[in-house]
């Protein structure tokens, strides 16, 4: 297994579903749906620069950890030549796994504990369907990213 690639991998797709999320962000601003680098970023500072960086900076480690396991999973399977559609098979249970820590929010977050923010809940189902809809939607974007890249590159 490359493992430069892995990460590499994790990275790009990281990009890509946060440039997804925050895409569905700016096209329907009223609605209340996660705002995921805002909610992680939020668990550090009140003000806004210092949530973005932190929440990003937080979710590219996350993504280079699901990028190594995207890619340990494709690499002994063998099934790097059609990488992108193994990454979005395993990109499902990493969505499943943020989906249940997400539960745990309440109990981690000061803003969440204080009443100050509101709870996402388990899947972001705290907020709307929709939120769960595009938490799933960004997951199987960086599995088919991820994927592609390993796939392509390692």
């Amino acid at each position: 297994m490359n493992l430069e690639v892995a990460i590499l991998g994790g990275w790009i797709a990281t990009i890509a579903a946060i440039i997804f999320l925050q895409s569905w962000e700016v096209a329907r601003p009223s609605h209340d749906h996660v705002r995921i680098v805002t909610l992680i970023g939020s668990a550090f500072t009140p003000r806004p620069f210092p949530q973005q960086l932190i929440g990003r900076v937080i979710l590219f480690v996350v993504g280079m950890c699901y990028g190594i396991f995207t890619s340990a999973v494709l690499y002994a399977f063998e099934l790097e030549a059609v990488g992108w559609i193994f990454g979005i098979v395993v990109a499902i249970p990493l969505w499943m796994l943020t989906g249940i820590s997400l539960t745990y929010f309440r109990l981690l977050h000061p803003r969440i504990r204080s009443g100050e923010m509101k709870a996402p809940g388990p899947f972001a189902l705290g907020y709307s369907r929709q939120s769960a809809v595009m938490l799933l939607i960004a997951h199987l974007i960086f599995g088919l990213v991820c994927g592609f890249v390993y796939g392509t590159i390692g």
